[in-house]
């Protein structure tokens, strides 16, 4: 199973890849493909652990050993059901690079993993140029959509909206309300004309803990949303 989550940078995809990834390893591997080219990701993502620049996201981008997607996968010290794909700290501005041929490369090493995780988790970035967002829309089983509440939200689901036709996406996608700080989720769906599968609300503590909020209100009521949204899915993949 294939889900890609895509919004626009700062609405809580990595943190929602996250929970989604520990709910999904109850039922097998799970990989979860960070496609951030601009920062390393994976030092956060993977906590204590060692990476070489051989094995960053960006050189299998780059159409460098694409044959073998296992070694660019990171299996997380805690939970060996969960492996990273992203880049490390190893990587320097020059240390890949893609052009026009890193979309069929993305779309390669996206194909790879499905062979190496029973689901896989896109963590699409906000970036015009990200090479994965069009193989993971044209294939993607749901393609999670996190808006936020505000003009800023609209306005970018708006301007996606025909890439989107373009792309195919009907019935395939399943929005969320993201990063809201009230509980009004009926005034929200009602000035978007939006059902949304889930609405998350915004947690301070994710941000300071590196994901890892405990257990204060804030942080059940988020975990609950994602459970709301597992079982969505999970009845997708039955």
């Amino acid at each position: 199973m294939i889900i890609a989550i895509w919004g626009r940078d700062g609405t809580g995809k990595s943190t929602l890849a996250d929970a989604l990834g520990m709910l999904f390893i109850k039922q097998g591997v799970t990989a979860i493909i960070d496609t951030d080219l601009t920062q390393p990701t994976l030092p956060t993502r993977v906590n204590g652990k060692s990476f070489s620049a051989d094995a960053s996201l960006g050189k299998a981008v780059s159409g460098v050993g694409t044959e073998d997607a296992a070694k660019y996968l990171h299996q997380h010290p805690k939970n060996k059901r969960l492996f990273y794909a992203g880049l490390t700290d190893r990587d320097e501005y020059l240390s890949y690079e893609h052009g026009l041929e890193a979309a069929d490369a993305a779309k390669t090493f996206m194909e790879q993993c499905t062979s190496l995780a029973d689901t896989v988790i896109l963590d699409l970035s906000g970036q015009r140029t990200d090479p994965f967002v069009p193989a993971a829309l044209s294939s993607a089983d749901k393609i999670i959509v996190p808006i936020t509440p505000n003009v800023q939200g609209v306005c970018w689901l708006e301007a996606v909206k025909p890439f989107m036709e373009v792309m195919k996406t009907y019935g395939r996608v399943l929005p969320v309300v993201a990063m809201i700080t009230h509980p009004a989720l009926d005034t929200i769906e009602k000035a978007t004309d939006i059902r949304f599968a889930a609405a998350l609300p915004f947690v301070r503590e994710f941000r300071q803990n590196g994901g890892d909020a405990g257990s204060t209100p804030a942080a059940i009521r988020y975990y609950k949303q994602v459970q709301k949204l597992y079982r969505k899915l999970t009845e997708v993949a039955t």
